[in-house]
């Protein structure tokens, strides 16, 4: 199996995970009106776990990008041009991250 593979089955085992939170979330708040008197920060902790699983799974996959397939492109870029424009894409996508 090679590297990328690996690494897309680590991600897809990643949103696997955050689908798992998600689904309990969502069966909570479903079943909320029978639970009304329990810790009523817990679907704040939940949902703050879910974005940092989420934040995590998108500097996984940056990295993963980055450290394969763009040093590839830049490297196969015809020009300087090119290469500078494969690092200002992942540039303007880490800015909407940060968002």
């Amino acid at each position: 199996m090679n590297h990328c593979n690996i690494e897309n089955k680590k991600l897809i085992n990643r949103i696997n995970r955050i689908s798992g939170q998600v689904n309990a979330l969502k069966k909570r708040l479903e079943n909320e009106g029978e639970n009304m008197h329990q810790d009523p920060y817990e679907v704040i902790r939940q949902l703050t776990a879910i974005r940092g699983a989420v934040n995590g799974m998108i500097n996984s996959y940056v990295e993963h990008f980055a450290k394969g397939h763009l040093v590839k492109e830049i490297r196969e870029a015809k020009d300087e041009g090119e290469a500078m424009a494969q690092m200002d894409m992942l540039v303007e996508v880490m800015k909407s991250f940060g968002k």
